[in-house]
């Protein structure tokens, strides 16, 4: 028995008759049209459709307003591996976009919507928005069928549990149906509840320390090594490398950030933290995990970074940095008591840095 009736002005109510999809495009050309359909989409999203991954076309990608991105899998019942693909397909699809470039992004998009994200938004924030999703992997992932069944939603609640907080997975099942000249498309949602206690506590991960909370713990808590921390970054700021804060998460109280270190081909290779905070003491790591892809990529990139090692390596309270560095900057973050580093060092660290980064 349909959970709806229809009638044409004045007529008699009927039950609709479902009709279906004759084909995965069907849905894929309604979503795009109308992106608002899915769960979490808000007024002024854009859709692309058969969106380069890198692991593969998405059926649908959706970029909002917010610059929140939305990665969509359309299936269809008749589809005999509808339970055993999309899942796979669309978390191969989501490790594509994890970490890809902002510029490369932005390039396929335009293969789809003959548009840049600035002209398709008006607002420049939302390239920076979506660069910054791409590299943390914060993707809503929706799977978009026309049936679903026990599995699937068994599927979606595993998923949700254990995926991290920045990856949120829903079903949606979109019902066709018929009825006195009229056609209706009913959306019927699974998962999102979960959804969105991830979504929230993402948001709560995104709020960031600032460099004037850091500043004052260090102030507050390690005085003697103040002049050090603003020397550090006041030198870094004056030659455009950032402090950027760390997320205030809700395991602790104390500030943490860093600076963040760009090449000039726009790759984010890494951060010089200032936050191992033990009791009253202040330490510099050296994170260069994210830079493996850049160096083994870009032989240009390898040789200004081993140049940099090179110049940590001359500061001898550092040099053992360098070298764990040198060896496996992959997986190793070594680092170094702020008290340690001399006025001179704070200054050679900068330069060396300011040498990394630069045209």
């Amino acid at each position: 028995m349909s959970e709806i009736l229809v009638r044409t002005d004045g007529g008699q109510w009927l039950e609709p008759v479902e009709r279906g999809f004759g084909y995965e495009a069907d849905l894929q050309r309604i979503l795009v049209e109308h992106p608002q359909l899915i769960p979490g989409v808000g007024a002024g999203a854009v859709a692309s459709r058969e969106f380069q991954s890198g692991a593969g076309p998405a059926d649908i990608v959706v970029v909002d307003p917010a610059g929140t991105l939305t990665l969509v899998e359309c299936k269809l019942a008749t589809n005999k591996d509808i339970r055993r693909v999309i899942v796979g397909q669309m978390f191969d699809y989501a490790s594509g976009f994890f970490n890809m470039h902002i510029e490369e992004f932005e390039r396929r998009w335009e293969l789809g919507r003959k548009r840049t994200l600035q002209d398709t938004f008006g607002d420049p924030e939302v390239r920076d928005a979506v660069g910054g999703n791409l590299r943390e992997g914060c993707f809503r992932i929706v799977l978009a069928v026309d049936a679903i069944n026990s599995s699937l939603k068994r599927m979606v609640g595993y998923l949700n549990a254990m995926s991290g907080p920045q990856t949120s997975v829903i079903a949606v099942e979109y019902t066709r149906m018929y009825g006195s000249g009229v056609e209706v498309l009913i959306p019927r949602t699974y998962g999102l509840e979960l959804a969105e206690e991830k979504i929230a506590v993402a948001e709560k991960n995104k709020e960031r320390w600032t460099l004037e909370q850091n500043r004052r713990w260090v102030e507050e808590n390690d005085a003697g090594n103040l002049a050090r921390f603003e020397a550090l970054v006041d030198g870094a700021a004056e030659v455009d490398i950032p402090f950027v804060g760390s997320s205030v998460g809700i395991k602790s109280d104390v500030p943490a950030g860093g600076l963040q270190i760009v090449l000039p081909s726009g790759d984010v290779v890494g951060t010089v933290y200032v936050y191992h905070y033990t009791g009253n003491s202040t330490s510099i790591e050296f994170n260069f995990t994210g830079g493996a892809a850049a160096f083994n990529r870009d032989v240009e990139a390898k040789r200004r970074f081993e140049e940099f090692l090179d110049q940590l390596g001359s500061v001898s309270v550092a040099h053992s940095a360098a070298q764990t560095l040198r060896g496996s900057y992959s997986n190793r973050r070594p680092n170094v008591r702020l008290s340690d580093l001399s006025d001179g060092d704070v200054q050679h660290l900068v330069e060396a840095l300011s040498r990394l980064c630069s045209e």
